[in-house]
């Protein structure tokens, strides 16, 4: 099967054709791509570093929470217990 070979020349035509009607429909701009921000190992380091701070303040913060307990209950047994002598030293 032998396909003719086409060669552009003066008149053959391909030029001479009206162009193709403008579309009618809207044109978006194309969505851009997400981009990677970088960085993931800084970021979790620093993720790593926040962690440790806050576990740190909070067990810090516990502690001292452990010792106001501890030193209220001493406090009101020692006035508790001065104040049976008070009450008892009337009779």
């Amino acid at each position: 099967m032998d396909i003719p070979v086409h060669r552009h020349e003066a008149g053959c035509g391909c030029y001479d054709r009206p162009a193709p009607p403008a579309c009618t429909h809207r044109h978006y701009p194309p969505t851009p791509a997400p981009q990677n921000s970088g960085g993931g190992a800084a970021k979790w380091i620093g993720i790593g570093i926040g962690g440790s701070f806050l576990a740190v303040a909070l067990s810090v913060s516990m502690v001292a929470f452990a010792i106001g307990a501890v030193s209220l209950t001493i406090c009101v047994l020692v006035l508790r217990s001065v104040w049976d002598g008070f009450t008892h030293g009337k009779d």
